[in-house]
């Protein structure tokens, strides 16, 4: 018999739903893999019809449908704790094709992905501490795999996806290839799609440089800009950048018809100028947006143990949470999974 439909009060996450992320050894995710680690196949080995409705993606989904969201990492996903979107009541659920599918329980999807985050280009102008040791330029046959990926998603994805992520790792303006494709956005190869959704360090986002992606700035209405410092000497630390072109170029951007957040990996030299950071955004009228430091192997298990401030056993985690109490009620503040510390304490 056939099973009843889901009530609409049940919690669900849509991310696996209408969400895949493709990484630069071709692997695909039905959401960041720092929250849910199982991969869904390889694209570069597969098609993407035949990863996005495979057996390890159809698994994903019946833990949502179930209730047990067994593959998620709950201390990780900031969206858990504050069940707000993507994980939310079904009864909320907007896109009309994504809620007929989770009322259905639904685990083959009739449509492909719908928002698209390309994290499969790691090239940047920064070097920052808490995502990679050094400065990352690709070789000829990084760029020949980045080549490979990005056909193949123009000729699969391009037909189904509604809302383009550049990118979850790397710089959309310090990658050659990130910026030819902005550049050759089209309705042509994209006919569906509504919005583009950039990620950056600002660096290079610059008046030049924004004038020569003309063919995005129609779909551009939200940004994240990752500071991790509210000044000049943590930002150095933390980023490699110059702190003084970050002020200048937030101020252009702030001229721009975007929604902007800024965000900041927190850890023991920064987490005092929370405070700071908060002001920074809320006077540019951005929002702000917290997370916890993840160790992508870039530290040693000691060095992240003493950068880690988030962790109950760091020495400075008590004063640390006094830190997120003090800026948790500012209107611009999202504390991301941070916020599952003052949860835990405070009730």
């Amino acid at each position: 018999m056939p099973r009843p439909p889901l009530p609409d009060d049940s919690l669900i996450c849509t991310q696996p739903f209408e969400w895949c992320e493709i990484r630069e050894d071709g692997r695909v995710f039905l959401c960041c893999p720092s929250w849910l680690k199982m991969p869904i196949g390889n694209l570069l080995q597969q098609s993407l019809e035949e990863i996005w409705n495979g057996t390890e993606a159809r698994r994903i989904r019946t833990s949502v449908l179930d209730g047990s969201f067994q593959y998620c990492n709950p201390k990780r996903c900031p969206r858990r704790a504050s069940v707000t979107a993507p994980v939310q009541r079904l009864g909320g659920v907007a896109d009309p094709e994504v809620l007929a599918a989770l009322r259905g329980r639904k685990t083959r999807l009739p449509y492909g992905p719908k928002k698209l985050n390309l994290c499969y280009d790691r090239s940047c102008n920064l070097s920052c501490s808490s995502c990679r040791g050094q400065v990352w330029q690709p070789t000829r046959l990084d760029r020949e795999l980045v080549g490979r990926i990005t056909q193949r998603l123009i000729q699969q994805a391009a037909g189904s996806v509604q809302t383009l992520i550049v990118s979850g790792s790397g710089d959309p303006f310090a990658s050659s290839a990130y910026r030819q494709l902005l550049q050759e956005v089209n309705e042509v190869d994209f006919p569906r799609l509504r919005s583009i959704e950039l990620h950056s360090n600002g660096q290079l986002w610059t008046p030049a440089i924004w004038a020569s992606l003309g063919a995005i700035h129609p779909y551009v209405r939200l940004a994240e800009i990752s500071v991790d410092a509210a000044s000049a000497a943590t930002y150095a630390a933390n980023r490699g950048g110059d702190f003084g072109l970050l002020l200048e170029n937030l101020a252009y951007i702030a001229t721009l018809p975007i929604a902007l957040k800024l965000s900041c990996v927190v850890q023991a030299n920064n987490f005092r100028e929370l405070p700071a950071f908060a002001a920074l955004a809320g006077a540019h009228g951005f929002s702000a947006y917290c997370s916890q430091l993840v160790n992508w192997g870039t530290f040693s298990r000691e060095e992240f143990a003493a950068r880690a401030v988030h962790l109950p056993g760091h020495s400075e985690h008590e004063e640390f949470k006094g830190v997120l109490r003090e800026i948790a009620l500012l209107p611009q503040v999202d504390l991301g999974n941070l916020r599952l510390l003052l949860i835990e304490v405070d009730g």
